[in-house]
């Protein structure tokens, strides 16, 4: 499972919900989408092992926003407004303000549990 293929099949779900179809989430298009995206990241995986280090550093292309890019474009997907994107983010003020106050990699479960947290804080409120 892959953020990607996670977001692609609640999109297709929300759009099957509107057409009226009960069973909205399809197993079929979540497999295949999944099994796809799986093969292409295994043989780009690959690609960029064996051609990466003739490339050098990457970053001189642009290539190192590929990550904040690929998040850009799912939230867009999934945006239901500033509501909804609060638990986003305290996850994002979170995870900077520790990565630049402590070293190390504590910025993931910081920003992961802090975002979990206001969720569950928000659930049910309608302000």
């Amino acid at each position: 499972m892959t953020d990607e293929s996670w977001a692609m099949g609640m999109a297709d779900a929300a759009k099957r919900r509107q057409a009226g179809i009960v069973s909205s989430f399809s197993i079929p298009y979540y497999a295949g989408v999944s099994a796809s995206l799986y093969i292409i990241w295994v043989l780009f995986t690959t690609s960029g092992v064996l051609l990466g280090p003739l490339m050098g550093d990457i970053s001189q292309w642009g290539f190192d926003m590929a990550f904040p890019a690929i998040f850009l474009v799912l939230l867009r997907g999934m945006w239901r407004g500033f509501r909804a994107a609060r638990p986003w983010m305290v996850s994002l003020i979170m995870a900077a303000s520790t990565y630049y106050l402590i070293p190390g990699a504590w910025y993931v479960p910081v920003g992961a549990l802090s975002g979990m947290m206001t969720a569950l804080f928000f659930v049910g409120k309608k302000s």
